[in-house]
């Protein structure tokens, strides 16, 4: 064999003792991870969101997409994404603003709607996660298009948390719960929003504490009784036939308040629901007709029991929620008071600052964006979180009407003499 024709093989059978010493080698090592690349990460994603994931992971489509809708040039800068999440209803992709750039450059409508033509989508909003920073929501879902049927349990035993009551869903599939204890409630919305559907889904969530007595519920329905009238066989007092009576039951409730206070004083600075001390939960539907469309007296005596039971009511167990159509100063005169809102659709984006105040959409809330097929829809504002979460109330049909009803009815509590003494019935 010459030398020529024995290379080849020679060469072969050294490359492959090589590469078995190599393959050895490593055998002992940890095994090194591909690194995933845009490609890889636009081809896992859904097909609704490919796009988004391609513009906003690739820094060259970034800077592309910046320029196309006015946010920076080479010259100027341009912003920077930070960070891209999955959501239920698509993606959350926080930004990094460039310098001399406010949030209404982020939230203006026709800036949203660029955006989701840009990269593809049904919607797109934006709300400031931090000085400097936005968060832009790249929507592909609406996880509360669908209605959420009320809960309904097997027993009612009364372990319900007060300051916490189970009223819907948040869009990411969470509980909504409520504070009804030691907040004031305002719920505004357009006719046919879903008001009423919140209504009796707090209902609902304190039932068993309504049937233990350890909340008296009380109703104002100026509207005659059509909409509430159901209620009374749980309430311990019910008005809705004319504005004295209406205005009375407040101004009753408002001395029961002030006795309440004296009982408390130097005993204890944070009373517990008992039914002995309930919470005293006062329903008060479209509060405009009083507030607004009554007879000045009548709007003056209103005023004053309404301001007082808002301004003393927290700590002495005296809680009110209330629903409005227009949330305006004029219709909701003491709206600071009632510090829990609950905005659902609205009719112009104006009211959407009535109801949570000024430069709310900055913050996220699009009361006024809400469509008319998703009545309970909503957005509120959590305690000790910045912006607004979406969350839809349950939907109570006549047939969980008729339950809560019959299920919560107050247990009739024991007669005490000392209450006769006092002038009143057990």
């Amino acid at each position: 064999m010459s030398l020529a024709t024995t290379l080849g093989p020679l060469a072969a059978i050294a490359g492959g003792v090589g590469m078995t010493a190599r393959m050895a080698y490593w055998s002992r090592q940890k095994p090194v991870a591909r690194v995933e690349t845009v490609t890889d990460w636009v081809a896992a994603a859904p097909n609704g969101l490919k796009a988004s994931i391609l513009v906003f992971c690739d820094r060259r489509q970034e800077l592309m997409l910046w320029r196309e809708l006015g946010f920076g040039s080479e010259k100027e800068g341009f912003p920077t994404v930070l960070g891209v999440e999955y959501t239920a209803y698509g993606l959350d992709v926080d930004v990094q603003m460039r310098g001399g750039h406010k949030v209404s450059d982020w939230t203006d409508q026709e800036t949203l709607d660029a955006f989701a033509q840009y990269i593809g989508v049904p919607e797109v909003t934006a709300m400031s996660s931090f000085p400097g920073f936005i968060r832009v929501q790249v929507r592909v879902h609406d996880t509360l298009a669908d209605p959420v049927p009320v809960p309904v349990p097997v027993e009612v035993p009364d372990h319900v948390d007060l300051e916490a009551v189970c009223a819907g869903v948040f869009e990411d599939g969470q509980g909504w719960t409520v504070p009804v204890q030691g907040r004031h409630i305002l719920i505004a919305g357009g006719m046919g929003s879903g008001k009423s559907s919140v209504l009796w889904s707090l209902v609902n969530g304190m039932g068993p504490a309504i049937r233990s007595g350890r909340v008296d519920l009380r109703v104002i329905d100026p509207k005659g009784g059509m909409e509430f009238g159901y209620l009374e066989p749980l309430c311990t007092r019910f008005a809705c036939t004319g504005e004295e009576e209406m205005v009375g039951l407040l101004e009753e409730t408002v001395t029961d308040l002030q006795e309440a206070t004296q009982r408390y004083r130097g005993k204890v600075r944070k009373p517990v629901p008992t039914p002995q001390n309930p919470l005293v939960v006062t329903i008060i539907d479209e509060a405009a007709t009083l507030s607004a469309f009554s007879t000045p007296k009548m709007q003056a005596r209103f005023e004053r029991a309404h301001g007082l039971l808002l301004s003393q009511g927290r700590a002495p167990l005296y809680s009110v929620i209330e629903t409005v159509i227009d949330p305006s100063k004029e219709n909701v005169p003491q709206r600071q008071l009632l510090p829990y809102r609950v905005g659902m659709r609205m009719d112009e984006a104006a009211q959407v600052a009535m109801i949570h105040g000024q430069g709310a959409r900055n913050r996220g809330s699009y009361c006024d964006r809400i469509p008319h097929s998703t009545p309970g829809v909503c957005y509120v504002q959590e305690d000790g979180k910045a912006g607004f979460a979406r969350a839809r109330a349950f939907m109570v049909t006549d047939a969980d009407v008729d339950r809560i009803v019959a299920q919560y009815k107050p247990v009739p509590r024991p007669v005490d003499l000392a209450d006769f003494a006092q002038g009143r019935a057990a």
